[in-house]
């Protein structure tokens, strides 16, 4: 495959890979590193970082957006936008992954110091591609960690000394470097392409052209994603639709950067039960908003607009294409059965619980076969895209005041959105307020929204003392109409405070040279 894909069966197997590892009960370090197959799979712990949980995390996220609601007003996402519960550096359930990312540094560095210990009869080629994997597992981490805490975190190049517990945590272009680093030795050991579905060179490419538009390193981001084009391995999906209906066994998109496959029935997910309408089973976990669905526009261009009375009288007709991929609505075809979204109905809105709170159900990352009840199912994670890779490659060209040579590739995504009629801007802010919206749009659910207005620097215009929105069908006369309501029963408070997490309490009292940041002291 020319991406990464894992068969995840009692750890993970390598289905293209001729590499049998030895069998036994326990390993010993000697037996870890006594062949390229048992290095490997030492190797694939790893890979468990991507995708194990599917979209759920990522729904989260965007839960904590304007694009997305979750409908258990008790939630701690709703919790976290009310306010009703404070973050604080004891109490940050949400976005702290302060330990959790430290740790799986320390395991890289872990590997790479039993490798040097015990792998000298392992290729050096071999050993430099070990490396390159764990490595970029590391820059992952690091670069979750540097969302969250303003990429000033604790930087585990190597083992620290036995009996040394207090470090200080670095600058952000420590952290930034070091991230670059890491990725710049994948992108040198890692294969253009691997049948074994492991990490390849575009994989690298990609996250190193992602983390550099996130630390403001426009120069940087724009090489990176030009290389992982070079590539001439990836393209977009001609239909949109289909690439989130891909199972693993059937997940040939070229789209596809960075994956997760399942594989039905020894790994499966069961998303959907908590995810689909109550009509079908499901717990109905979280609604679009309108506020998401109001950005999707007509498919000749034009904005959608409730001030205009004919799309207001058929609200949900001519859309663009990505629209009717994504979301379920009032009147819509679902398993068979038409949605009716007007309280009282199975699937209609209601105050809070598990059904829709703003009249709208995901369509995109469910299933639509699982006509009788649930099972757990194996559609694809996606970690990175080739959209995702055009849109950064657009943003950091726009940043570096090339407007001109950006809107190409903005209009290449939207042109598979059925767009025919380039878009144009004059300025990088006009640029910016297109791109921004394309972004919400094409990767709705998949975990960008709320990070993306952070960094942009919009989240509290965006956000604070509002109300996400909702429709309600009203049927008068025989004459079914939709009222725009307020979905949201608290208003939205969104803190500066936020746009770096406090370092947790935990490791403010273990580790004595930790300073927190001075607006969470």
């Amino acid at each position: 495959m020319k991406k990464i894909g894992y068969i995840l069966v009692a750890g993970l197997l390598i289905s293209a890979c001729s590499m049998e590892p030895q069998l036994t009960s326990s390993y010993s370090e000697k037996i870890a590193w006594s062949s390229e197959a048992n290095a490997q799979m030492y190797a694939n712990e790893f890979y468990s970082l991507l995708g194990s949980n599917y979209y759920n995390d990522a729904v989260s996220d965007d839960c904590c957006s304007d694009i997305m609601k979750s409908n258990d007003p008790a939630s701690d996402e709703n919790y976290f936008l009310y306010g009703t519960i404070k973050v604080s550096q004891d109490s940050n359930p949400l976005f702290n992954n302060w330990s959790w990312g430290h740790s799986w540094a320390l395991d890289v560095c872990r590997f790479i110091d039993n490798m040097n210990k015990f792998g000298t009869e392992l290729s050096q080629e071999f050993r430099d591609y070990l490396e390159a994997q764990v490595r970029w597992f590391r820059a992952h981490v690091y670069f979750e960690m540097a969302k969250r805490f303003g990429a000033s975190v604790v930087i585990w190049r190597e083992l620290p000394p036995m009996g040394t517990k207090d470090y200080e945590r670095c600058t952000p272009e420590q952290c930034w470097d070091f991230i670059e680093e890491d990725l710049d030795f994948a992108i040198a050991h890692l294969p253009v392409t691997n049948d074994a579905g492991l990490l390849t060179k575009g994989a690298a490419y990609g996250l190193k052209a992602r983390a550099m538009l996130y630390a403001g390193r426009y120069d940087k981001a724009l090489p990176a994603a030009e290389e992982t084009a070079k590539l001439g391995i990836y393209d977009l999906e001609p239909d949109y639709a289909k690439l989130f209906q891909y199972r693993r066994v059937q997940c040939v998109s070229k789209e596809s950067i960075a994956e997760f496959g399942f594989s039905y029935p020894s790994m499966s997910y069961a998303f959907d039960k908590f995810y689909c309408p109550p009509g079908d089973g499901g717990y109905a976990q979280v609604s679009p908003t309108e506020n998401l669905v109001s950005m999707y526009q007509m498919a000749d261009g034009r904005d959608f607009s409730w001030d205009d009375p004919a799309m207001a009288a058929a609200p949900y007709e001519g859309r663009e294409k990505r629209f009717y991929a994504s979301i379920l609505y009032d009147g819509c075809t679902w398993k068979g059965r038409t949605l009716d979204m007007t309280p009282g109905s199975p699937d209609g809105i209601v105050s809070g619980g598990n059904s829709t709170t703003t009249g709208y159900y995901m369509r995109k990352l469910c299933d639509p076969s699982q006509t009788e009840g649930f099972i757990e199912s194996d559609l694809t994670f996606y970690y990175m895209r080739y959209a995702e890779v055009l849109l950064i490659r657009a943003e950091a060209l726009a940043q570096l005041g090339r407007v001109n040579e950006a809107l190409p590739f903005l209009n290449e995504v939207r042109k598979r959105a059925g767009f025919t009629t380039p878009l144009s801007a004059s300025s990088k802010s006009e640029f910016m307020k297109l791109l921004q919206h394309e972004c919400a749009v094409e990767f709705a659910f998949e975990g960008h929204r709320f990070w993306d207005l952070r960094r942009w620097g919009i989240i509290k215009q965006t956000m604070n003392n509002t109300k996400r929105k909702g429709v309600k069908p009203v049927e008068e006369g025989g004459v079914r109409t939709y009222m725009v309501f307020s979905a949201d029963n608290k208003t939205i408070k969104y803190d500066d405070k936020y746009a770096r997490f406090p370092i947790p309490l935990s490791e403010m009292q273990r580790n004595e040279a930790m300073e927190q940041f001075d607006e969470w002291k």
